[in-house]
């Protein structure tokens, strides 16, 4: 019996966190007017920013990166200079 206990909580465990990996990976994860994850400034250009001309935003997640860097360094797309 504790054996079933022990087994029905991991595959609970393991539900939950499939459920939010599916949900970070959905496309509407982040998306503005949304609090969580992925909020602040989205330029999607992949340009460097007006702040800093060293740097790259990143067009998947909007993480500001170096300008030498090839991927994000938060969500390793790769970045278009």
């Amino acid at each position: 019996m504790e054996w079933g206990l022990f087994v029905l909580a991991v595959l609970l465990v393991a539900a939950l966190q499939f459920a939010v990996w599916r949900r970070l990976q959905s496309e509407d994860a982040g998306t503005p007017g949304e609090s969580g994850v992925g909020d602040g400034a989205r330029s999607g250009s992949g340009q460097p920013s007006s702040d800093d001309a060293s740097s790259l935003l990143c067009p998947s997640c909007g993480a500001e990166n170096d300008a030498s860097y090839r991927f994000c360094r938060e969500c390793v797309a790769q970045l278009h200079p």
